[in-house]
């Protein structure tokens, strides 16, 4: 299945893509979503029969997510100081 649909979780609808790329060597067994709500996207990687079951445990996908950009180790800029 390469995309959802969730109405819950806050009370945000979260929309659930699966990714091209996965880990090397982890093709076969892992599948990375992006889950995007809002303004909000974030990132995880699970293993395929979390994903491919008729309901997954999408609170538990979504504990463990990061924040897209977070997997590659983007800083954040700094905040800049008032003058």
């Amino acid at each position: 299945m390469l995309e959802r649909e969730f109405f819950h979780l806050q009370g945000r609808t979260w929309f659930v893509r699966v990714r091209p790329s996965v880990r090397s060597g982890e093709t076969q067994t892992h599948l990375t979503l992006e889950l995007v709500a809002d303004n909000e996207t974030r990132v995880v990687s699970c293993r395929r029969e979390e994903w491919d079951t008729a309901e997954p445990d999408f609170a538990v996908l979504v504990e463990r997510s990061v924040t897209s950009g977070a997997s590659h180790q983007v800083a954040s800029r700094p905040s800049r100081s008032p003058e």
